[in-house]
């Protein structure tokens, strides 16, 4: 039986993409994924992200990984003639999403208060650090900074440790799906109202929702844990321990129903009926009695056969996984996460595929990914085939 065609839900939509580095341009991204007419609108030097290491054919890996399926467009915006040039291509979008610090947009005449009026119908969708208002809108802000301001490195790492960023970039990422949330909400408001908003996201806000349970205690004056390492302050047994090969293993106990399995697993009655451990928050105040205890179960198997193994009693577990055995993992294909993308030069390569799923189908058709201003003739005659039939109507 042959598969459905994945739905290209946003076919018809364009959207002008004014993004730069990650969380921007991922949600535009995946808003190509489902359909839409994504026109990136880059500086004269292009996206900043296209000169990151490391490279692939000249092609940055980040800006791959970011930006498929879209079509580039050089402007100076700063520019008379960029000016124009994007007021034209406003007047037939559906959705603007940019990531420019508070102010400046303004500064240029191109703000949302002084486009609202001749665009009524406009999806604004903004992407700052800090947010449009308050003391710090105007500053600066990465994924790193957000991690370091937002309190996550302040209980990331090691208990007599430093503070630690946490690899990859996932405030990003997460500003990218609030970002994409935000798209969609506004073409919903949009199609009831039959007017356009502005919708905010930032990513310090983003980052205060992986503070959630912090947060959360330190606004009621609950007393909390300092850094952790792998382990948390609310269950246990959860962290990381070595196994039998010498690879690390995550292990997550969170209630008593598996506790019993995870006993029953390791055949350790010394351990379900020790009344230091018998309900989970003595677990939490007696940690340091019982990580010793299963530390020696399970340097007793490789972290392989241990996965397999809570996975099948119902325990969370998992081995920790290096990027290429995450690339070559089973489930990892069987959900269509690895796909392909041309590159520039015509090269196909793979790249991470789409996290959302439309009636059980992937996008799995496979997207390029544009050169700086490849595509300026391209929009200019079709912008030009647009405004002429808006004047012969």
């Amino acid at each position: 039986m042959s598969k459905e065609v994945f739905p290209k839900a946003l076919d018809g939509i364009r959207i002008l993409d004014l993004t730069r580095n990650i969380a921007g341009p991922v949600a535009t991204m995946m808003a190509a994924e489902m359909g839409a007419d994504v026109i990136k609108v880059e500086p004269p030097g292009g996206d900043e992200m296209r000169t990151w290491p490391p490279f692939v054919d000249g092609q940055s890996v980040y800006f791959i990984s970011c930006n498929r399926g879209k079509r580039s467009i050089s402007l100076d915006l700063k520019s008379d003639e960029g000016k124009a040039l994007f007021l034209d291509l406003l007047k037939h979008a559906d959705v603007l999403v940019e990531n420019y610090r508070p102010n400046t947009l303004e500064k240029l005449g191109l703000g949302w208060d002084q486009l609202k009026l001749t665009h009524p119908k406009l999806v604004w969708v903004s992407v700052s650090g800090y947010g449009r208002s308050g003391p710090k809108a105007q500053a600066p802000a990465y994924d790193s900074m957000i991690q370091a301001y937002s309190g996550i490195m302040g209980i990331t790492g090691e208990k007599d440790g430093e503070p630690v960023r946490s690899g990859g970039s996932p405030i990003d990422i997460a500003t990218s799906y609030l970002a994409w949330g935000a798209i969609m909400t506004g073409l919903h408001s949009l199609q009831k109202t039959g007017k356009g908003l502005i919708l905010e996201v930032s990513l310090m806000e983003s980052a205060l929702g992986f503070m959630h349970a912090y947060l959360q205690g330190g606004l009621v004056g609950a007393e909390l844990s300092p850094r952790m390492g792998s382990e948390t302050m609310g269950m246990y047994p959860m962290g990381v321990f070595l196994t039998q090969d010498g690879t690390h293993f995550l292990l997550q106990v969170s209630n008593e129903i598996q506790w019993a399995k995870f006993c029953k697993v390791l055949m350790a009655t010394e351990l379900s009926n020790d009344p230091r451990f018998a309900r989970n928050p003595d677990r939490v105040k007696n940690r340091e009695h019982l990580r010793p205890l299963i530390q020696q179960y399970l340097v007793t198997k490789t972290a392989q056969e241990w996965e397999s193994i809570f996975t099948n009693a119902g325990v969370p577990a998992s081995q920790v996984r290096s990027v290429q055995d995450v690339i070559e993992n089973d489930q990892v294909k069987a959900r269509d996460m690895i796909k392909d993308v041309t590159l520039p030069n015509g090269r196909e390569i793979k790249t991470w595929g789409m996290p959302v799923k439309i009636n059980e189908q992937s996008a799995t058709n496979t997207h390029a990914v544009p050169d700086l201003n490849q595509h300026h003739a391209e929009i200019i005659a079709e912008l030009q085939q647009l405004n002429h039939s808006i004047s012969t109507q």
